[in-house]
């Protein structure tokens, strides 16, 4: 049976609003980057996968399509109506006004393009031992050629590299990428002896 959704508060009208309408208003929700196919056979394959500012749930669909069992977690009720698959649970939350994660421990946790420095702590705790941080943030950098996204969402140079600093870090770069500049990292945490 499918996963079923929850809701969990409080929550930001505003911005619920504006991810919704940007949602409605995208086509096909698109594909994971090619670059995560290079590190396909070290990421896991079972197992529970936590992912974070899911939006329609690109990296949600290819994470249960390797077979996890995935928890994906977003502000837009209409972004998360789009994953609509069998092995994904959605959860909508605004993770700014309730920074808490779901319970539990993940085999992989993703990140792509969604940036608040006060959920790092968390993230890292939330791997289970052998579990795997998978990461992707526009820099500051970015700024050079492109308006957005704004400031307040571009992480500043070596920020994923210190943030998974207590991880083992398995790939990490930093530049122009895509025509966008962007930290794109993969790190995991050490399993216990």
């Amino acid at each position: 049976a499918p996963l079923r959704p929850c809701i969990l508060q409080p929550m930001s009208t505003a911005d619920r609003d504006k991810w919704d309408a940007l949602h409605a208003a995208a086509g096909e929700p698109g594909t994971a980057p090619a670059w995560l196919e290079r590190f396909a056979d070290r990421l896991p394959t079972h197992g529970t996968a936590l992912d974070l500012a899911a939006g329609s749930g690109r990296i949600a669909r290819w994470a249960a399509s390797r077979g996890l069992s995935v928890v994906a977690v977003d502000i837009s009720p209409i972004g998360l109506a789009r994953i609509a698959h069998p092995r994904v649970r959605t959860v909508q939350q605004d993770l700014e006004l309730d920074p808490r994660l779901p319970a539990g421990q993940f085999a992989l946790v993703t990140l792509f393009h969604y940036r608040q420095p006060s959920l790092q702590a968390a993230i890292a705790a939330a791997l289970e031992p052998g579990g795997f941080l998978v990461a992707e943030l526009a820099t500051i950098a970015n700024l050079e050629r492109h308006a957005r996204p704004s400031r307040r969402w571009l992480a500043e140079p070596d920020e994923l590299r210190h943030f998974a600093s207590a991880l083992t870090l398995v790939h990490y770069e930093e530049g122009w990428l895509d025509d966008r500049h962007t930290a794109r990292l993969i790190a995991q945490r050490p399993a216990t002896p």
